[in-house]
């Protein structure tokens, strides 16, 4: 009889596997899940250090030059070109760099901005006080260029008068000097003349005829020696220096010009003490309106009554002034033109004997400090020569 195998040996551990801990069969039979988080928590820990490995900037410049793009460097170079720039412009400005120092905390590059902001403020503000200078110092040279351009017109306009006057004054001591010939010859014939009429009054009667002749071109002569000095008269009618005076009217025009800026007092002193020194006595004055050289109407009649007043001999010295109100150059054209107006007047109505000048003294305050227009006046003096 056929007896069945023994069953093999290898069926024991299984038997002893039945018999091992509770907690040994728990760790090896771990759910599917929980590896899987496992494995994908340890995926991305490599993720993280190959990026943070590949993200570390380069040792070496070279190696960051050769991995950049190139635009991105172009626009880093001029990135850094614009930034040395404002560094420079602000340090021309005294004011520390904006750029280049990364140390600095928020707050410091904030106070630096709020300092550097009132810093532009005050220079800007000294910018606006310091164009405002210059536009108070322009506006001051244009007012100087543009008084300096009137006054330059006025100046010309004085030189043209001046001009003028002076080739009236050349053209007029000219036919003063031709006129004085002119006399010296009339006068030397008339006596030549006179001497024939009384050698043919003594000869025959034939030579009455002759008489009658000698005698007409005596009497056209003399009345040609009448009209030669009423023109020699109103040549030298006005003295527009000292050295044109009549002789007699010298010394009381220097005594005249150094009253000026002497008192009320000392000047009436003065004035009384002509007579008997120089033989001068004020006749009248005559009042102009303000920037007039015309003889009031209401004076005319009183100024040709003088001539007939003084002596034969007398010497009428018209004195012309002007107040110190106006340019002195026009005052002093004023007054002369003043002075030879009334001349003029007692020029047409003096006697044969009596002399006419006039001459200017320019402007003055003697007549009246406070009053200009009490100086606005031509004074009109009569010199009687003093006999020895």
């Amino acid at each position: 009889m056929n007896e069945e195998p023994a069953a093999p040996e290898t069926d024991k551990p299984h038997a002893e596997n039945h018999d091992a801990p509770e907690s040994a069969k728990s760790s090896v039979n771990l759910p599917t899940s929980v590896l899987a988080l496992g494995f994908i928590a340890i995926a991305l820990v490599g993720v993280l250090i190959a990026t943070a490995i590949r993200s570390r900037p380069s040792d070496s410049p070279a190696a960051t030059a050769e991995t950049e793009d190139p635009a991105l460097r172009e626009a880093k170079a001029k990135l850094q070109m614009l930034q040395s720039s404002l560094n420079q412009d602000r340090a021309k400005l005294g004011l520390s760099p904006l750029y280049g120092d990364t140390t600095q905390s928020a707050e410091a590059v904030a106070a630096r901005i709020t300092e550097d902001a009132a810093t532009l403020v005050a220079m800007a503000k000294g910018v606006k006080d310091l164009i405002a200078t210059k536009d108070a110092e322009l506006a001051q040279r244009t007012q100087e260029l543009t008084d300096a351009l009137k006054l330059q017109g006025v100046l010309r306009d004085q030189l043209a008068k001046s001009e003028e006057r002076l080739s009236r004054a050349l053209i007029e001591g000219s036919d003063a000097s031709t006129l004085r010939s002119q006399l010296e010859a009339a006068n030397k014939r008339i006596l030549a003349l006179s001497d024939e009429v009384r050698r043919l009054s003594e000869g025959p009667a034939d030579l009455q005829a002759r008489l009658q002749e000698v005698t007409a071109e005596r009497d056209a002569l003399a009345a040609r020696v009448a009209e030669l000095e009423s023109q020699l008269s109103r040549a030298s009618l006005f003295a527009g220096t000292e050295a044109e005076l009549f002789r007699e009217a010298v010394q009381l025009f220097r005594s005249l010009r150094e009253l000026e800026n002497k008192s009320d007092s000392e000047i009436a002193t003065a004035y009384s003490q002509f007579g008997a020194k120089l033989g001068a006595n004020v006749l009248d004055k005559i009042d102009f309106p303000t920037g007039s050289s015309d003889v009031p109407p209401e004076d005319v009649a009183r100024i040709n009554t003088f001539a007939g007043d003084a002596p034969d001999n007398a010497l009428l010295l018209v004195v012309g002034y002007a107040s110190e109100t106006g340019n002195v150059d026009n005052n002093r054209t004023l007054s002369s033109d003043r002075a030879t107006a009334v001349a003029r007047l007692l020029d047409e109505t003096k006697r044969p004997g009596q002399r006419v000048q006039a001459v200017y003294l320019g402007q003055t305050d003697r007549f009246g400090s406070r009053i200009p227009e009490r100086n606005q006046i031509s004074e009109v003096w009569q010199i009687v020569p003093k006999t020895n």
